[in-house]
């Protein structure tokens, strides 16, 4: 019985209000729909998220606050160099144009004159107040090329080939048919690059940036996606007593200098933070090499073979 008069409890406001309301009519007089889910079971607060959300690192919330504050500065300098935006009132009304047959006091002073500048009348053709503005403006001037449907014609391009070719300089550097020989420093004969002498070349090879395993980032941020930890795991597995470089990327938009700049802050904590995994799981740093490049995403992980 409380609950129930608790639900039709009314206050002044609310009677006043409803009052007008009616007074009003139409739709605002209508009963308000009840909001959406009002008979459904409240949820289970054990359904909820039960972890903090994964922040990105001090490092780069302090580069993102940077990128916002430098912003806002330019946005500010620009609207102080461009002022205020016109209103309506400031836009000059549309020129209204003069009826068919009426002539403005400029143009019938200069048919007046019949185009002396003199304020002498010229006789001898009066049909040239009839001709068109159009055609006494562009007196002089040849008419355009139109096609047979009235449109004009583009004009057309021509290019001038040179007879003669462009002469070769005849005192050009011979081409010799073999590399120079090597010299000899103190009776020691140096061995041949090209032939190594018997060596056998070394079995390693440098990563390049799309070499090993992508790691993936969650967007705009230096914290891995869940579950991209047993990536790390199985590059520490694999890697033995060799080195693993860590290729980190920052997602970069645009070609411009400050869009490069913030991609490669963003590169470097993403490769900071796969550095720190690699040694949190035994890998000493001397055994891990950095590198930040601005276009691509994520990052990856190789290891040196």
């Amino acid at each position: 019985m409380g609950l129930g008069a608790c639900a039709h409890h009314e206050d002044t406001v609310d009677s006043l209000s409803d009052w007008y309301h009616r007074y009003q009519g139409g739709v605002i007089s209508e009963q308000r729909p009840p909001p959406p889910g009002t008979h459904q079971p409240y949820p289970k607060i054990g359904l909820g998220p039960n972890r903090l959300p994964q922040l990105p690192s001090p490092d780069l919330r302090e580069d993102i606050t940077a990128d916002l504050e430098a912003q806002r500065e330019l946005n500010q300098r620009q609207d102080a160099i461009m002022g205020t935006m016109p209103t309506a009132a400031d836009i000059p009304p549309i020129p209204t144009h003069p009826a068919a047959g009426s002539q403005s006091a400029s143009l019938q002073a200069a048919d007046s004159t019949g185009g002396t500048g003199n304020g002498a009348t010229t006789g001898g053709n009066p049909a040239t107040h009839d001709t068109p503005r159009s055609a006494r403006g562009m007196a002089g001037q040849p008419e355009p090329a139109r096609d047979g449907n009235g449109q004009l014609l583009m004009p057309e391009i021509t290019t001038t080939v040179p007879d003669h070719p462009e002469a070769v300089p005849a005192n050009l550097p011979p081409v010799a048919a073999a590399p120079p020989e090597l010299p000899s420093v103190g009776g020691i004969n140096l061995p041949d690059n090209a032939q190594r002498d018997g060596m056998t070349l070394p079995t390693y090879h440098l990563a390049s940036p799309d070499d090993g395993t992508s790691v993936h980032f969650l967007p705009g941020s230096d914290q891995i996606e869940p579950g991209e930890e047993d990536v790390v795991d199985a590059t520490v597995k694999e890697r033995g007593n060799k080195f693993v470089i860590v290729n980190g990327y920052g997602n970069a938009a645009t070609a411009t200098a400050e869009g490069q700049t913030a991609a490669l802050k963003l590169a470097i904590l993403r490769a900071r933070t796969l550095s720190r995994l690699l040694q949190a799981r035994g890998v000493p740093a001397s055994r891990i090499t950095v590198h930040a490049h601005a276009f691509g995403n994520g990052a990856r992980l190789a290891i040196v073979r």
